[in-house]
């Protein structure tokens, strides 16, 4: 019998009982069959958390590196700018899920992204977030603001180009 066959027959054999050597159910079957729910969410701005223009830099630099997308003016060519009035980002559409919050010491919570020390949450998001991070299920997430833009200019008909500084909007929700 060949590997693929051995494979195949154990799969075969085993596939019934994997219920029972794992013992774990899906979220929605401990929930009763009920889908999750946002019970707490909050947003915030990495701006808010750290003064430290480099550390924010680096954040936004590894996210940049890691992002496989690499929809630079989210995916917009120049031709579509002329239809909006705002600002187009870059890397407005660059984000990462490597947002992390680590209780503290002093009743506090750290926000790390790519395993980078932004701060402490505010501390009037605190007390929420201790207690749901303790009860339900967080996502989180980060996506950059600031850095090159176009913008395009109705009066003069011409697209126009600038630097912001960089920043992050960090999102986090707890189910």
């Amino acid at each position: 019998m060949s590997f693929y066959e051995n494979v195949k027959s154990f799969i075969k054999r085993n596939a019934s009982k994997s219920d029972q050597l794992i013992q774990t159910k899906s979220l929605k079957e401990k929930k009763h069959g009920k889908t999750l729910s946002i019970q707490y969410k909050l947003q915030v701005f990495a701006s808010e958390l750290t003064s430290n223009q480099e550390v924010i830099d680096s954040v936004v630099k590894k996210i940049i590196k890691k992002d496989n997308t690499k929809r630079t003016y989210a995916g917009k060519s120049d031709q579509d700018l002329t239809t909006y009035t705002n600002k187009i980002y870059q890397y407005e559409s660059y984000q990462t899920n490597k947002v992390k919050l680590v209780p503290s010491q002093s009743d506090r919570l750290d926000l790390f992204i790519e395993d980078i020390y932004l701060g402490e949450l505010p501390e009037h998001y605190t007390k929420d977030a201790l207690h749901y991070l303790q009860s339900t299920i967080i996502m989180s997430f980060a996506y950059i603001n600031g850095g090159p833009y176009k913008l395009w200019n109705g009066p003069d008909n011409e697209l126009e180009q600038g630097t912001d500084s960089y920043d992050l909007t960090i999102y986090i929700q707890f189910s």
